[in-house]
């Protein structure tokens, strides 16, 4: 087809296509725009997070063993994988270990982690290397932190036997990793170490954003001490405390590495927690119907901690 001229003889302008971006600038590009961005990052929680989970809670309802896997007869079998478990003593056994693991940790590096905030928060020479110093069992990998606690556990040549030998707290040399009484809380010291220092971090972080006028007017209405701590201290960092709570228990929980290796739930149940019941189902006996039910027990239990947790926190500010 030829080419149509003006009257001046010249073929008229061609019209440029606007840029992509312009189409997002207006009317309705505008408005998905920012659901378009935030599309992969929710493909990835989907595929990563929420699939497994509900594929976790439907498997705790079905017969899902390597058998069955095998013949390919899984099937849907209802509450029964929860009866089951109901009915084995060692889950009785694992569910009371796993109350005291829990409140023992989350109490102790609560508490020990506020301690340490407050103190490296005063403004006072050479806490650099002291704050470096806390921060270490944190950086140190979870695996080398157990091996290292197992070998100083060890009844023959461990160090912790050797002060406390010396101190004159024991008179020989003591299996605390091997014994029903002490396996647990021997472990839970080692959790304690580990988990503390991320707490001070979050607690320290939060007290360095209190307002100095704060802290100075409430000095000159007489506030000191636990006054202080209770009244003006601890109301300004709640949310980060209500975040460190939430983080600690929910690490807690799913530490599995800790007991693992360092007792693997012995002896006799005596360390068994709800997490490690969870593997042996699964990976020892190979079911995993049951391995999921204990699963969907510490997700209901960690979703209805958390939201109590985070109501009373709300209820409190609105009060």
């Amino acid at each position: 087809m030829a080419e149509q001229h003006d009257m001046t003889g010249r073929p008229p302008p061609r019209r440029r296509r606007a840029p992509l971006s312009s189409v997002f600038e207006t009317g309705r590009g505008a408005r998905l725009y920012p659901y378009l961005l935030v599309l992969p990052a929710f493909v990835l929680v989907l595929g990563v997070v929420l699939y497994p989970v509900v594929a976790g809670v439907v498997s705790a309802f079905q017969d899902l063993t390597l058998r069955t896997l095998n013949r390919g007869t899984v099937s849907f079998i209802g509450w029964r994988n929860f009866e089951r478990l109901f009915a084995d003593p060692v889950f009785w056994t694992a569910l009371r270990n796993t109350g005291v693991w829990v409140v023992a940790n989350v109490v102790a590096q609560m508490s020990l982690g506020l301690m340490l905030a407050l103190m490296l928060n005063a403004r006072v020479r050479g806490l650099g290397l002291l704050r470096a110093g806390i921060l270490l069992p944190w950086v140190v990998p979870s695996v080398v932190a157990v091996l290292t606690w197992r070998w100083m556990y060890d009844p023959s040549v461990g160090i912790v036997n050797e002060l406390l030998v010396r101190a004159g707290v024991l008179r020989e040399y003591f299996p605390f990793l091997g014994t029903i009484d002490t396996s647990l809380w021997a472990v839970t010291v080692e959790s304690i170490w580990k988990g503390t220092p991320f707490v001070m971090l979050l607690l320290l972080a939060a007290l360095q954003m209190i307002p100095r006028s704060v802290l100075e007017s409430a000095a000159i209405d007489g506030a000191r001490g636990w006054r202080m701590l209770v009244y003006i201290v601890l109301p300004q960092i709640r949310l980060a405390f209500a975040i460190a709570f939430i983080l600690t228990l929910i690490l807690t929980v799913n530490n599995f590495n800790a007991i693992w290796l360092m007792t693997a739930g012995g002896p006799l149940n005596s360390s068994e927690i709800l997490f490690t019941l969870a593997y042996r189902y699964g990976f020892e006996r190979m079911n995993l119907g049951m391995a999921s039910a204990v699963a969907t027990l510490l997700f209901v239990f960690l979703v209805v901690m958390t939201t109590v947790y985070l109501y009373l926190i709300r209820l409190r500010e609105e009060g």
